[in-house]
């Protein structure tokens, strides 16, 4: 079990065939410290700010959506090649100001040279209850700075990196806490 979320998981599953491993990727942040990094809007020009924390053992993503030129703010964390291999999904316990996450996540995959996202949406939970939610990865939509694609094949044994993003189109303040982020299989 990946116990310390600033540190890439490191776990033993190989390829999207293989059966789920004995001890699931799971992420809680009781010794995390950092690891989280944000992306937001401004690479574009846009004025929205937000980033992450650990708190109380909790990862504290929050900040400010600005719509005008731009609208999104996102953290996200490397991980192993191999730790989602076989994973439909990921399963959180959050508490949510009841706005629309996504997860997003990375692999080898590029577009006219560069990396391709795969956007998993994160169901939206009752705003300041702690829920438990699962994100699938069936549908997980691909795209390139925003705009998606079609034909894109998503592999989750081949995640590299993992991140949550917030761009659901309104201006102010959010707030996202997690617990825990574990695969499902």
């Amino acid at each position: 079990m990946l116990t310390a979320a600033c540190a890439p998981a490191t776990l033993s599953a190989t390829d999207s065939a293989a059966p789920a491993p004995e001890t699931p990727m799971e992420i809680d942040f009781k010794s995390a410290t950092s690891g989280w990094s944000a992306v937001n809007d401004g690479v574009m020009g846009g004025k929205s700010s937000g980033g992450s924390s650990i708190n109380q053992s909790l990862l504290v993503f929050e900040g400010v959506l600005n719509t005008d030129g731009g609208g999104f703010s996102s953290v996200r964390t490397p991980v192993s090649p191999g730790d989602l291999a076989g994973a439909t999904g990921l399963k959180l316990r959050v508490k949510s100001d009841g706005r629309a996450y996504k997860f997003t996540m990375r692999t080898d995959k590029r577009n006219m040279f560069r990396a391709v996202s795969f956007n998993a949406g994160i169901p939206v939970s009752p705003a300041g209850e702690w829920t438990n939610v699962t994100a699938n990865f069936d549908g997980a939509e691909a795209s390139v700075w925003g705009r998606k694609l079609s034909g894109v094949t998503f592999d989750p044994a081949m995640v590299d990196e993992l991140g949550i993003i917030i761009a659901d189109g309104k201006d102010g303040p959010f707030r996202l806490e997690v617990d825990r982020i574990t695969a499902v299989y």
